[in-house]
């Protein structure tokens, strides 16, 4: 009998031990879930839509973009644009990497405040394609667009994570695996990068065709010939940007 009661105690305290430890732990995880609660709100604080006064710095930097580029933008130049005092635009954006962040975002919206999956009668390919022409419009749109984006965090330039997501939606809705899905995102993604970034960063097309009757490439005849065949195409109003994505992409023939 006594053997009993001590394994009727010892269950008991085993019970509410298993209590107390349950007990905390659901204290605990309470407790986490208004830390991550906290900090979700401190994100669409800072990250949310731009304020008024921080659009109006937003398009002011924008037009300083496309006027001296991004090397030379300055707060202090953006201040005296403004009318400010160069701390004052402290209160509105942390620093200047901030702002080029909110102007990524910006320039990215200029053509995707509607980003939608591919339709089930589209092919992938198409879909895609069409997405990366977008993107290379907008980037085109500023003077040193692709550099400003290509450059930018995930947040508060939330529209690139957006288009990678629906990207691969739209290629899994397709029957590809994932992984290989966000592999064909991201690699058509950075060929739209480093695209508009080369062809922003070049020189122009009358500077090409100098450069070419002084013999520059005289001693490569490959390339010459390459070169001059792509700028007769380019005089000629065609634009080898898609055909070399639906290379990349696999575009079937």
């Amino acid at each position: 009998m006594d053997w009993e009661d001590k394994r009727r105690r010892d269950l008991a305290r085993l019970e509410a031990a298993q209590q107390r430890t349950q007990a905390r732990l659901e204290q605990q995880r309470v407790r986490l879930e208004r830390q991550f609660e906290r900090v979700r709100e401190r994100i669409e604080k800072k990250y949310g839509d731009p304020s008024v006064s921080q659009q109006r710095i937003i398009d002011a930097a924008l037009e300083l973009l496309d006027e001296d580029g991004l090397n030379s933008l300055s707060l202090r130049k953006l201040a005296a644009r403004l009318d400010m005092q160069a701390p004052a635009l402290y209160w509105h954006f942390k620093n200047k990497e901030v702002l080029i962040d909110y102007m990524a975002e910006a320039i990215l919206q200029s053509e995707f405040r509607e980003l939608t999956p591919m339709r089930p009668d589209e092919a992938w390919q198409d879909w895609l394609v069409n997405v990366c022409q977008r993107l290379r419009s907008a980037m085109r749109s500023r003077r040193d667009g692709a550099r400003v984006v290509a450059g930018a965090h995930l947040y508060p330039a939330v529209t690139l994570i957006k288009l990678f997501e629906v990207g691969m939606q739209s290629l899994t809705s397709a029957g590809i695996e994932l992984q290989r899905a966000n592999l064909i995102v991201e690699t058509a993604t950075h060929y739209v990068f480093g695209n508009v970034i080369e062809e922003q960063a070049a020189p122009s097309l009358e500077e090409i065709d100098e450069a070419l009757s002084g013999g520059l490439l005289d001693d490569y005849p490959l390339v010459l010939e390459s070169v001059q065949r792509s700028l007769e195409a380019v005089h000629d109003g065609h634009d080898e940007f898609e055909d070399s994505l639906r290379l990349i992409i696999g575009y079937p023939e």
